[in-house]
């Protein structure tokens, strides 16, 4: 996804070990709100320290070829206005990253609402609101997704409701790649 690595210290870590942005995606420019206008940035950011510190950075799944370890990497990620922008993070009436059509009715923080499943949505799929994501170069090639490690790797991935058992999130991923035989 020719993600970079942003070195820390981190402008907002949240406890992350290490955080990613992929910038300037999908830009929308408007002649009514030229203000509001701007780009996106795709962010995510890893945490692994907390699970090995809890030692639970490790599971063992049972597995079609027998039980396999598998190791734990917990990540956020979100999707929204780009973070040179002055309007970071949040546009409201944005139709790509604000409250806008599937997300027009809920209440609450924007980036737990919405930005946070639209960035699932790109890790997962390479699409947001369903429309492939390209990079902004003369290529135009896709953003890319998980499932290019499918050449490598068996890729799995899972998605389940959030906003349960004290998550604040809309959705919850989860991705399991393991070796190819």
């Amino acid at each position: 996804m020719r993600l970079r690595e942003i070195p820390g210290p981190f402008d907002n870590p949240e406890g992350c070990d290490s955080d990613f942005r992929l910038e300037h995606l999908q830009p929308w420019e408007t002649r009514e709100h030229r203000a509001l206008q701007h780009s996106h940035a795709f962010h995510l950011r890893y945490y692994h320290s907390a699970l090995e510190a809890r030692q639970s950075h490790t599971a063992r799944l049972k597995t079609p070829a027998g039980e396999k370890l598998f190791f734990r990497l917990a990540a956020s990620v979100h999707y929204e206005v780009e973070h040179t922008n002055p309007n970071h993070a949040d546009v409201e009436i944005c139709p790509i990253c604000g409250r806008t059509g599937r997300f027009a009715g809920l209440k609450g923080n924007l980036v737990e609402m919405v930005h946070d499943p639209l960035g699932l949505e790109l890790l997962l799929s390479g699409t947001i609101r369903g429309e492939t994501v390209r990079f902004e170069d003369w290529k135009q090639e896709p953003a890319g997704s998980i499932t290019k490690l499918s050449s490598q790797f068996s890729v799995q991935h899972f998605e389940y409701p959030g906003l349960t058992s004290g998550r604040n999130t809309l959705r919850i991923g989860i991705a399991v790649f393991s070796a190819r035989k």
